[in-house]
């Protein structure tokens, strides 16, 4: 086939392919084709929006429980503070001020003059609180942020040794009401200062210096869970209200009245703590 052959070959080839595009079936195909492919792309993206609007509203139900939580665990705490531990430690710690400077006559070896001091004996009824239940709705919540997951373990953590260190307190009230201990040794041991042999007893002491910090504890960082859900929670409304308009509210609860009274210690005493999270950005 010479180069003329070839030219008038495919020329007719064209002038075929030419009158098959412009025909009503080709085009009537082509329609089909594309609206088949518009069509599924319009589902699936209506799919999406519907999965992500059920995402969003899901977490903010979530977001809502976890600060009903939170705010229930930190008004454990103030009331624990405020009705126990504020006023033992308060009286038992301005006590042993006292107590150091008599003791300080007994270790340099004067006979012992009758001691005048009261005893607190008693007991703190042990922490119940929902943290199970605050555990499982964090650890398996969706867009949960890594500060609000960090918090869960660190109350967690403040329930654990708030814990043990009032069944310590318990144990030692047990101890020294079975012990029968001549008066001066209750009184060294007590509040925890060195024998004149040079031993000490401290664990009442020490019990009640971690039942002070840990009740602290755990008011704190429970309001800054509930602090940071809410937080949260608005972020993730505001997302939702683009996918639909009957959007629930974000639960809030105001810390105002309780930081004023002290019930919630100063953040400069967690400053190290708090300094390792930045503030979310979602």
């Amino acid at each position: 086939m010479n180069w003329t052959s070839l030219m008038q070959f495919l020329q007719q080839i064209w002038a075929v392919l030419s009158d098959f595009a412009n025909s009503a079936f080709a085009s009537a195909s082509l329609s089909a084709l594309a609206g088949a492919g518009l069509g599924v792309w319009g589902a699936q993206r209506v799919a999406e929006r519907g999965a992500r609007g059920k995402e969003l509203l899901e977490s903010l139900r979530q977001a809502n429980a976890v600060i009903v939580l939170a705010t229930t665990i930190a008004n454990h705490a103030f009331a624990l503070k405020r009705q126990h531990i504020s006023p033992l430690s308060q009286r038992y710690f301005k006590d042993r001020d006292i107590a150091l400077a008599y003791h300080a006559s007994i270790l340099n070896g004067g006979s012992p003059k009758p001691i005048s001091f009261q005893a607190e004996m008693t007991k703190i009824t042990p922490v119940t609180i929902p943290l199970d239940a605050l555990k499982n709705l964090v650890y398996s919540a969706q867009l949960m942020p890594g500060r609000a997951l960090a918090l869960v373990a660190i109350v967690e953590q403040s329930v654990c040794e708030l814990t043990n260190a009032i069944e310590m307190r318990t144990e030692q009230i047990d101890t020294f009401r079975s012990a029968a201990l001549p008066e001066h040794i209750f009184f060294q041991d007590y509040y925890g200062l060195q024998r004149r042999d040079g031993d000490t007893n401290s664990m009442y002491h020490d019990s009640m210096v971690s039942i002070t910090q840990y009740t602290d504890d755990l008011g704190f960082f429970s309001t800054e869970l509930a602090d940071e859900m809410q937080t949260h929670a608005g972020l993730v409304r505001d997302k939702l209200l683009k996918f639909r308009k009957d959007v629930p509210k974000v639960s809030t609860v105001d810390f105002s009245p309780a930081r004023e009274s002290g019930l919630i210690p100063p953040r400069e005493n967690y400053e190290s703590w708090l300094s390792g999270f930045k503030k979310q950005d979602q």
